[in-house]
């Protein structure tokens, strides 16, 4: 009998820790989309054209501001993605719509 009610009580531990991981998992989507949402235009407008390759530097020219400014909102937009580096940031905004790759634009 102690083996059937461990073995019962294993069995609801598994499932209250798979519906623990479901709440978890759903509740991560709208909390990444929310650290998109919290980029500025230019920020994203930055995240564009790193995205078509550009270099700190074209980037500013298409911008028409400087690089200095570039690399301040390429700073704020890691910041707020949680991104590692340049290309981690391009990939979060890629993955969540918040760019689109277009080399030709």
């Amino acid at each position: 009998m102690a083996t059937r009610n461990g073995a019962a009580a294993r069995v609801e531990e598994e499932g209250q820790h798979r519906r623990l991981r479901s709440v978890w998992v759903e509740s991560a989507r709208p909390r990444e989309r929310a650290r998109t949402s919290r980029l500025s235009e230019k920020e994203r407008a930055v995240l564009r054209e790193l995205a078509r390759g550009h270099s700190t530097d074209e980037t500013a020219q298409v911008l028409s501001v400087s690089p200095h400014t570039v690399r301040t909102h390429i700073k704020n937009g890691l910041r707020k993605l949680g991104a590692r580096t340049r290309a981690h940031a391009v990939a979060i905004a890629l993955s969540e719509g918040v760019i689109e790759y277009d080399p030709e634009s």
